[in-house]
Parts: C-alpha cells; structure tokens; sequence
C-alpha cells in the first residue's frame, strides 16, 4: 500500500512498461513467425504448378465455363441464328441463307431406362441443286457440334448430329438402285437429310 502511495507517473510508466514488455516480446515474435511462414507460402505459390499458376488456370476455365453457358442459352432460345452462324462460317462467302432453312426444334419424347427424355430436332432443308465438297459436308458438321465460329469465341455445343444423307450429284443414274457406284465419282454432294438434336431430362407433371 505505500508503494501504491508513493506512485508517480514516471514510476508508473516504468512499472507498465515492465509489465508490456513480455506481451510485446511475444507479439514482435508472432509476427516474425507470421511474416516467415507467408514468405515460404508465396515463394511455394510463385513456383511453376504452385497455388497461383492452379488459380490462373482455375479461373480461365469459369469464365469459359460462364461464356458456354450464355452461348449454350443463345444455342437453345434461337436455334435458327445458332445454325445459320455456324454453317455460314463452314461455307465461306459463297453459301447464302437463302441455300438452306433450319426448322424449328420438334420435340419427340421418349423413355431411357425409367426416365423420360425430350429430343427437339431441328431439320436443316438444303436447297435442291445444292452441291458441295464434302470437305464442306465434314465443316458443317463440325461447326454445328462443336459451336466453333470464324471468330475466336470459345463455345459448347448442345446440338448433335441426330441424321444424315448424301447424295452423290455426278450422275444420280449411276448411284441408283443401292449398286456399288463407279470409282469415277465426282467430290460433289446433296445433303437430303440433316437433322440435329438435342436432349433434355423430361419433366414429371
């Protein structure tokens, strides 16, 4: 109690210094602690295969993911600029609208195992004279399936090739009758049919 009668300020400033200065030693060393293990976790992260390289390529790949998805939803709400834009870029600057005509999706249900499922077809009507390479036919089929354009967006396709026929346009006399056609066969084809689909869980009403 005379100690605590004879304390002054300065006396008690020493007296809390003692007091902090093991609180402060421990904090100082904490830190020192803190700042050594950041460095290694940076130095870890910074190597090639490290936390920040897995990031980066962790996030290139949601925002391929969230650009699929608007161009999926763009695919499905219009599917007829969906596949006119990619049959124009298979075709070059000779194909025209006007040369083919996507229906629009009819849907045909169906059961897999206990599920019911809903096909919408869409049917690509090619004009009747219409020939081409099949360079051409494999760059159609490509595009549609893929979502691949001229341009460098990265897309995902929901569509798939449901049917196809070719028709070779040398001589239809001679590709008749389903007899084995001659080797002199012209690179040059109709498409009759070309369908594409795509599938979608059936809904319990």
């Amino acid at each position: 109690m005379n100690f605590l009668r004879t304390l002054d300020l300065y006396k008690a400033i020493v007296l809390l210094s003692l007091l902090a200065l093991p609180a402060g030693g421990w904090y100082v060393m904490s830190l020192d602690e803190a700042i050594d293990a950041s460095k290694k976790t940076l130095e870890a992260a910074r190597r090639p295969g490290g936390l920040l390289e897995q990031i980066g390529s962790l996030q290139r790949k949601v925002e391929v993911v969230a650009q699929n998805k608007r161009s999926t939803s763009d695919a499905i709400k219009d599917s007829r600029s969906y596949f006119e834009g990619q049959i124009l870029a298979a075709g070059g600057s000779g194909l025209k609208t006007s040369d083919f005509s996507p229906s629009p999706p009819k849907e045909e249900t169906t059961t897999v195992g206990k599920q019911r499922i809903a096909d919408y077809v869409v049917d690509i009507d090619w004009r009747k004279d219409l020939t081409g390479r099949m360079d051409f036919i494999y760059a159609v089929l490509f595009n549609c399936e893929s979502g691949a354009r001229a341009s460098d967006q990265v897309q995902q396709s929901v569509w798939k090739l449901r049917e196809l026929t070719l028709v070779n346009a040398t001589d239809e006399r001679l590709t008749g009758g389903f007899n084995t056609p001659p080797p002199e066969l012209e690179d040059k084809w109709k498409v009759s049919v070309m369908k594409f689909a795509r599938r979608e869980p059936k809904k319990a009403n």
